[in-house]
């Protein structure tokens, strides 16, 4: 039983660590976070942040990679995605849980790509998505360079509407918002048409 403790305690202070750090950073961007400032609205020592993270980037390093494989968990197989319940007027079951995972980290994601945010974290994000779909795209169009294409038309596209429902319209429910996901795979798949030679 005291391990159990001891593991909460632990998990409880990074949960709390982190969220503090978000606040500031949210609000200051990362220039404004000290490891002092942090600590104190905390309510810990500095030792005690010493002993999960080296430094305020490594939180920010970490925050973000379990946004991005997170999301790269839900999306890990889509080689063989099929569009048909798109088809049929129905969202995807990829796109419902990534709107899940989304809402679920909503702050987080306001914090990270809000005016003080990463913007590094939107490029590598982009190039997740893009390397997810990499392979279901090169089956679709058959070449490297129009499955690039195409591609590259997705994920930028998919990245701007994560950027709407995120700050703008998080209220769009879930599954209209999963049917756009879909709608805009299915354009990129199937109707975008071109040839790059």
């Amino acid at each position: 039983m005291a391990g159990n403790r001891k593991e909460f305690n632990r998990v409880e202070t990074q949960r709390h660590i982190r969220t503090v750090f978000l606040d500031i950073y949210a609000e200051k961007g990362i220039d404004g976070v000290t490891v002092n400032g942090l600590c104190q609205k905390a309510g810990i020592v500095k030792s005690t942040f010493y002993t999960y993270f080296e430094d305020k980037y490594s939180v920010l390093d970490e925050i973000e990679r379990e946004l991005l494989e997170g999301l790269g968990s839900i999306n890990s197989d889509l080689e063989n995605l099929e569009v048909t319940p798109v088809l049929a007027g129905e969202p995807l079951p990829q796109a419902a849980k990534t709107v899940d995972f989304i809402l679920e980290h909503l702050d987080t994601y306001k914090a990270i790509m809000g005016p003080k945010g990463d913007p590094s974290f939107e490029n590598r994000w982009r190039r997740n998505i893009a390397a997810s779909f990499k392979d279901r795209f090169l089956k679709e169009k058959g070449d490297v360079r129009s499955a690039g294409l195409a591609c590259a038309i997705f994920s930028s596209t998919l990245l701007g509407i994560y950027r709407y429902f995120i700050f703008e319209a998080p209220d769009i429910s879930k599954e209209n918002f999963a049917l756009i996901l879909g709608n805009t795979f299915k354009y990129a798949l199937m109707d975008f048409q071109a040839s790059v030679k």
